[in-house]
């Protein structure tokens, strides 16, 4: 992992243009690295801690603040993530706010103070949501059905915030790239995500389930590709929001206490169906009896909460319906067996699994990414969810497209 060096200075620019303070001067600032190996894949997380003054007359201050730095390799891909920050998320959020107070908790995000984009960088220095009470759930065991519901709850509020938006400023829907797999598994990256590990996960259960990993290898790669696409496509949905991407437990911070979670990283929204949210977090995130047996229930408790946002947000016209909903499940399906398969893996990593773990540094050395990939699936919760979801997935017949 990459650490940077950041001075002072640099901050005392950041904070100066952040609050519009000319002669803002940082007086004493501390920071340290904070994501750990194979927490955070695609950038490096600084905690801030800073005391400054915003003029030579004021009283001093003290702020603490988290700085991502995306590594370059992820950068140079390009993300939605400074466009979500800058104009969606403020939107979103004035249209929360504009909600009667028995709406309740509606923070969707961390403040962002300050952007930076250049070419390979990518730079965001957000508040500090533990200094607010929020931490991390456990993503080595994942998530039981309380703390689930919860999740859900924000994640059906960022939908239905984001829906309400593009309803009322449909030029918005423009102004995000599309998935990144909307144009098939094309950069080297997704390839080695999304068709190397469904390759590895059918060669790795050969033996034990020989027809299934038959099958999978023959949607490899033309068939894969043109589900997902199909997937992603807005076009194909009866019911489109803001998706946020990447939902699983690193990527929603929980305060217990007040029993509220609240989003982070927004580097792959786009517009297209909110199954592609839910089925992500659930075959990452969900410890594996809640997946087997309470899907129904959470599915339930989002749409409940979706309906809720959607009409004090003031939507207009036709309200989704639960068929809706579940009709964009069964078509969207496909996209919780690439997480099982390609994401879950590597979101449980045990701690010496994951230890300098970074997929874009194994791409092109095909034998120390087979290693990886086999310590990945030494993991009991890995081969149990994913045997288990393979299964279901033949038994539903999604493995039959080709």
């Amino acid at each position: 992992m990459e650490r940077k060096s950041y001075s002072a200075e640099y901050f005392e620019k950041a904070l100066a243009k952040a609050y519009g303070c000319e002669k803002l001067r940082v007086e004493n600032f501390n920071i340290e690295v904070v994501s750990q190996s194979g927490e955070n894949f695609c950038s490096v997380i600084y905690r801030v801690a800073l005391k400054f003054r915003r003029s030579p007359d004021n009283d001093l201050e003290s702020g603490k603040y988290i700085l991502k730095d995306l590594l370059p390799g992820v950068a140079e891909l390009g993300t939605n993530e400074k466009q979500m920050y800058e104009e969606f998320l403020p939107e979103m959020t004035k249209i929360l706010n504009k909600c009667s107070p028995e709406f309740g908790e509606r923070k969707l995000s961390a403040d962002c103070l300050l952007t930076e984009i250049a070419a390979g960088k990518e730079i965001y220095l957000l508040e500090d949501l533990c200094d607010l009470g929020y931490s991390s759930l456990d993503r080595f065991q994942g998530v039981g059905l309380k703390d689930a519901k919860v999740c859900l709850r924000k994640l059906a509020q960022f939908h239905g915030a984001s829906m309400v938006l593009c309803q009322e400023q449909p030029e918005f829907v423009a102004k995000l790239a599309p998935s990144h797999y909307a144009d098939g598994v094309s950069d080297h990256f997704s390839k080695a995500l999304v068709l190397d590990g469904a390759e590895f996960t059918a060669n790795y259960f050969a033996d034990e389930l020989p027809e299934i990993s038959r099958k999978m290898k023959a949607q490899i790669p033309e068939a894969y590709e043109q589900i997902m696409k199909d997937v992603v496509n807005p076009k194909n949905s009866k019911l489109n929001a803001i998706v946020h991407g990447d939902v699983w437990v690193n990527n929603m911070m929980f305060n217990r206490p007040d029993e509220k979670a609240i989003l982070v990283d927004f580097q792959n929204c786009f517009w297209g169906s909110p199954a592609v949210d839910l089925y992500f977090f659930f075959y990452t995130s969900l410890r594996i009896d809640v997946l087997l047996h309470q899907q129904d229930e959470i599915l339930s408790d989002y749409f409940e909460h979706l309906i809720k946002t959607l009409n004090y947000c003031g939507f207009v016209g036709a309200l989704p319906t639960f068929s809706d909903l579940k009709y964009e499940m069964e078509r969207c399906l496909h996209y919780g067996y690439y997480a099982v398969c390609c994401e879950l893996p590597i979101c449980c990593a045990s701690p010496e699994a994951s230890a300098n773990f970074n997929l874009l540094n194994l791409m092109g050395y095909p034998e120390k990414m087979e290693a990886k990939r086999k310590e990945l699936f030494n993991s009991e919760r890995v081969r149990k969810t994913v045997k288990t979801s393979l299964l279901e997935f033949e038994q539903r017949g999604i493995l039959e497209k080709h």
